[in-house]
């Protein structure tokens, strides 16, 4: 893998690696229109334990009709200013059970998400929560 990026003043960082761009905020430019690096950690960590997720459900032939993810954390006050936390919110529609999800979800953040293992294995907590049908579980 490889990714390449190059400053721009007015955006901040736009990746230049021949795939879609990527606009990233940096602290000269200040755009807040973009993602800065640890909300693209966030988000990253979401995805790839999305993806997991979801696959898990899918071979346990379980029918995800909506889906979206959350995900909320906290800055350190001091330099560095790393993640004190990180909560994961799983939020689906359809025909799944609060077994089935909690069972996908643990094998993702346990085993196969390796953006949340590897923040994990920073130090840093990963929690998560699950809403199914409008019902929260934590």
């Amino acid at each position: 893998m490889k990714v390449s990026f190059k400053f721009d003043k007015d955006v901040g960082f736009i990746s230049d690696d021949g795939k879609y761009d990527v606009k990233i905020k940096n602290s000269i430019v200040g755009n807040d229109q973009y993602h800065s690096p640890t909300e693209l950690l966030m988000l990253a960590m979401g995805a790839c334990s999305s993806d997991d997720v979801l696959n898990i459900l899918k071979k346990m032939r379980k029918d995800v009709k909506n889906y979206r993810c959350e995900v909320t954390a906290e800055k350190r006050d001091t330099d560095p200013k790393m993640l004190k936390f990180g909560e994961i919110h799983y939020i689906f529609d359809g025909d799944v059970d609060q077994d089935s999800v909690k069972k996908a979800i643990n094998l993702s953040l346990e085993k196969y998400c390796s953006v949340s293992l590897t923040v994990k294995n920073a130090g840093i907590p990963v929690s998560y929560c699950y809403t199914i049908n409008g019902k929260d579980y934590r």
